[in-house]
């Protein structure tokens, strides 16, 4: 029995060493980041779409601060962070805007709340693996959005036929 054990346990350990710790992304605050060339109300807009889109709620909206949340699909999430008061943790994000000039520097923070919106609220910080990739592609994909100049208008094409004089 004791044998059995030992070798678990030593099975356990070494597959537990071949997992790879997941890498926050490479900026200078370590976690999801960009600078856009706009207000900080015009990427606030466009970050509340996209939120809306994705089924999050706004809990929390200031002049330097968006936090969005909603209850997680993540059933490894909500095996480990659930709670006898609350069961299904809630997946955050807090967005923190700093305007520089004429551009804004935008950094998110994720995190999985247990207890979400009690006196109880126990965080679990996210910022590297699958979900702070997927947020830094998103901010990319924004900043490309709104610093890519919206295409000219087209002019109206000339008729082929020449309009002849009216008959008087």
């Amino acid at each position: 029995m004791f044998r059995n054990c030992t070798v678990v346990a030593v099975l356990a350990i070494a597959l537990a060493g071949c997992q790879t710790a997941a890498e926050a992304p490479n900026t200078a605050s370590g976690k999801p980041e960009v600078t856009i060339r706009a207000t900080t109300a015009a990427i606030k807009a466009r970050l509340l779409s996209l939120a809306m889109d994705k089924r999050f709620n706004v809990t929390k909206d200031t002049e330097y601060l968006l936090q969005i949340e909603k209850p997680s699909e993540n059933f490894g999430a909500a095996l480990l962070l659930g709670s006898k008061y609350d069961g299904i943790p809630a997946e955050r994000i807090v967005f923190t805007f700093a305007p520089i000039g004429d551009s804004t520097r935008v950094v998110a923070a994720g995190m999985f709340v247990t207890n979400p919106g009690s006196a109880f609220e126990r965080i679990t910080p996210v910022n590297g693996g699958e979900g702070a990739t997927r947020t830094q592609q998103t901010l990319d994909e924004l900043k490309v959005s709104m610093e890519t100049p919206p295409p000219a208008p087209t002019a109206p094409i000339a008729s082929a036929r020449k309009q002849g004089k009216p008959a008087t």
